[in-house]
């Protein structure tokens, strides 16, 4: 969230935070290692909604597209299963989301602009009465498909392929395992940073939000934080990558 406003010189190497400077910020604070704890049972919540949504939904729809029990692993089917059920899954965890980006952050921010949730319920209370449960979903419903669409075949396709070459080895899920998370990786990061401004963004001082949508929030970044010496502006999308 650091990053928000800031010019980029290159995927990578850009002026501003990155994900050490946080850690090191994070852990000068005091506390220890028990702050790189702080909001578990929100992580926990999180991680168990959408990936029991992710998981479903992408076998529902696989075994929709696809319902044959004969079938053979194919790629166009599995693109179009992970980005309906990545999509579903990202809609129907937005709030938790929500609620976990917020808190996840508040340690940065000054007294004034902390949220100060007390725990997940709680958050998810104060968004419901604030109206923004929903706020974002259709970019985490992006990220998520763009994750599913992109891992799932990517393991698959490499752990298949690896077999005739390296046999029943535990080398084969660990390199598929490996390309998968990159691609995957690569393909969120952009809808992951979109999200993240839209879950945590406040009002300006003339009481408008910074950003609208998720359109409007991709071509305020695109315009005025990418790199002005580059090609390809894509470069604010993968900051603290």
């Amino acid at each position: 969230m650091l990053q928000e406003g800031k010019l980029h010189t290159g995927i990578a190497w850009f002026r501003g935070w990155h994900g050490f400077s946080i850690f090191e910020e994070i852990h000068g604070a005091g506390g220890g290692m028990r702050k790189f704890y702080t909001n578990y049972g929100g992580f926990l919540a999180r991680t168990f909604a959408y990936t029991t949504a992710r998981v479903g939904g992408f076998c529902y729809f696989y075994d929709w597209i696809n319902p044959d029990p004969r079938r053979t692993a194919r790629l166009d089917y599995y693109i179009m299963a992970g980005c309906a059920g990545g999509f579903v899954a990202g809609m129907l965890a937005n709030p938790i989301e929500l609620v976990f980006s917020r808190m996840q952050v508040d340690e940065l921010y000054p007294n004034g602009y902390k949220r100060n949730y007390k725990n997940i319920v709680d958050g998810l209370m104060k968004a419901t009465d604030e109206g923004v449960l929903l706020r974002g979903g259709v970019a985490n419903g992006l990220k998520m498909a763009m994750l599913c669409a992109s891992m799932t075949n990517a393991y698959d396709w490499c752990k298949e392929n690896s077999y005739y070459f390296l046999g029943p080895s535990w080398m084969n899920r660990f390199w598929a395992t490996a390309v998968a998370a990159g691609f995957g990786t690569a393909m969120a990061m952009p809808f992951d940073a979109v999200r993240q401004r839209l879950h945590t963004m406040r009002p300006l001082p003339d009481g408008r939000m910074p950003y609208q949508d998720t359109f409007d929030c991709m071509t305020k970044m695109w315009r005025y934080e990418g790199s002005q010496k580059h090609s390809s502006n894509l470069n604010c999308f993968y900051a603290g990558g």
